[in-house]
């Protein structure tokens, strides 16, 4: 079945232009237009490994940035515009005069420097540019990250070496990199898509013995999720108690640090306890009262 990529193009670039609505002035939703169109332009006639419109892609960098980053109109600016100048005829200079001088800093940032001869090694010089860049403007970072992740969500196009190299990487550079940026749920999803990648046989192996756990042990945890809540709801406070499995990064890591197989694995899951607190009330005193008073109705454990 052919798809109508044209129709495809425009539904996806209005998920970024929804999630800015309302975030930012009107005369940013223009340039957010002007933006996009500009890349559809230059990217009309490449396409992804996939056989897609390459514009695809800076649209799904762009709705990352939007919607899962929640970043202002600048960076996605330069998410739509990111692989512009590495890829076609336009220039820097091309993008500071549609769009200023902040925004073309951004995408020279993101774009891979082309040099007759590297200081080390493309891959270091990259890596150096966009660390030398945290002291002027973090956001470029967050644009990179942006970028990094939908490649690896789209890596399965790729050739097998290509593969390796991307996810190899990831895990080496952009998941500790943003996990100091503090973005814990990106950092823990290229964990993920990278094992996948490098390992994919633990990693099958593990997601499936994970959803079996979660079946064999779903009637007793939720028991223990039932008592959690009804011990706090005894003490007036109102509280989402959830189950948490840890992801196979996580557990493949551990396993390897401990030599554990995974039914000897301590810590398979986790528990979250989720509540308001009451107005005027300091959230770490809650804390402190909720742990208080679990620790009198289960056993501790020490450490």
């Amino acid at each position: 079945m052919s798809v109508d990529y044209e129709k495809l193009i425009d539904e996806r670039s209005q998920v970024v232009f929804e999630a800015m609505e309302g975030r930012v002035p009107e005369e940013d939703m223009v340039r957010l237009h002007q933006a996009f169109d500009l890349a559809r332009h230059a990217h009309a006639d490449q396409k992804r490994k996939t056989g897609e419109p390459y514009i695809l892609h800076p649209i799904a960098v762009a709705t990352i940035c939007a919607k899962e980053l929640m970043l202002s109109t600048n960076p996605v600016i330069a998410a739509f515009l990111h692989d512009v100048v590495e890829d076609t005829d336009f220039t820097i200079d091309d993008i500071e005069s549609r769009f200023g001088h902040d925004v073309a800093f951004l995408v020279r940032v993101v774009t891979k420097q082309k040099k007759d001869k590297y200081d080390e090694s493309k891959q270091v010089d990259n890596y150096k540019q966009m660390l030398d860049s945290v002291q002027y403007d973090i956001r470029a970072l967050l644009v990179k990250l942006a970028d990094r992740l939908h490649n690896m969500r789209t890596l399965s196009s790729m050739l097998p070496d290509k593969q390796m190299k991307i996810a190899g990487e990831t895990d080496y550079f952009y998941a500790p990199l943003a996990n100091r940026l503090g973005l814990y749920n990106v950092k823990t999803e290229l964990e993920n898509l990278s094992l996948k990648f490098r390992c994919p046989h633990e990693y099958e192996d593990l997601t499936t013995m994970i959803a079996r756990d979660e079946d064999l042990q779903r009637e007793r945890l939720k028991k223990f999720c039932d008592e959690i809540r009804n011990t706090l709801s005894s003490h007036g406070i109102n509280a989402r108690v959830y189950i948490e499995y840890r992801k196979p990064y996580s557990l493949w890591r551990k396993m390897r640090k401990f030599g554990d197989d995974f039914n000897h694995l301590k810590y398979r899951h986790f528990t979250e306890v989720v509540f308001d607190a009451p107005e005027g009330k300091a959230e770490k005193d809650m804390v402190m009262r909720i742990y208080s008073i679990l620790t009198d109705r289960f056993k501790e454990k020490p450490g």
